[in-house]
């Protein structure tokens, strides 16, 4: 017992079991408990930028397309749009019951995401594969906006006119 940090913590030890301090009162520390409860259950909020999409390339079937060798001979409307990092890829097929829609998101970011093609009360939307691709069947004309959305991103294309 010669050793001072023997006596120390013998000390303390003493100190502990002859302690007569009361506890606070039972609903004061559930409430302390409670804020760091509700603290770690608290979702991260996290910001989605959003980008509208420039459209650089329109071929239409049977429609002159200057400086493009195969746009003559197709039987899809192809688009292009360009939203910075990434491009987006859409081919327009009539179909028996409307027009079919596939999609592919050039550039990285959007695997698992969806993409939602809506206009006025109609929405329809579509999961995004590990390729960037997506798809729309049986859509009837109109004008569509196009929003594709992964966890930090969306790329919006507005003014879609399909007929």
């Amino acid at each position: 017992m010669n050793n001072p940090l023997e006596q120390k913590l013998n000390h303390i030890m003493r100190r502990l079991q002859t302690d007569s301090a009361i506890d606070a009162p039972a609903d004061v520390l559930k409430y302390t408990k409670d804020l760091f409860r509700t603290r770690a259950i608290e979702p991260k909020v996290s910001v989605v930028q959003r980008v509208l999409a420039v459209m650089k390339i329109d071929l239409a079937p049977n429609r002159a397309a200057f400086g493009e060798r195969s746009a003559a001979g197709a039987q899809a409307r192809q688009m292009l749009f360009d939203s910075g990092d990434n491009a987006i890829d859409l081919r327009i097929t009539a179909s028996e019951n409307g027009f079919d829609i596939r999609g592919q998101v050039l550039g990285g970011g959007f695997e698992a995401g969806a993409a939602t093609l809506s206009s006025g009360d109609f929405a329809t939307s579509s999961e995004i594969d590990a390729a960037g691709g997506f798809g729309f069947e049986n859509i009837t004309t109109g004008e569509f906006s196009l929003v594709v959305a992964s966890r930090t991103q969306e790329i919006v294309i507005e003014q879609i006119v399909i007929k």
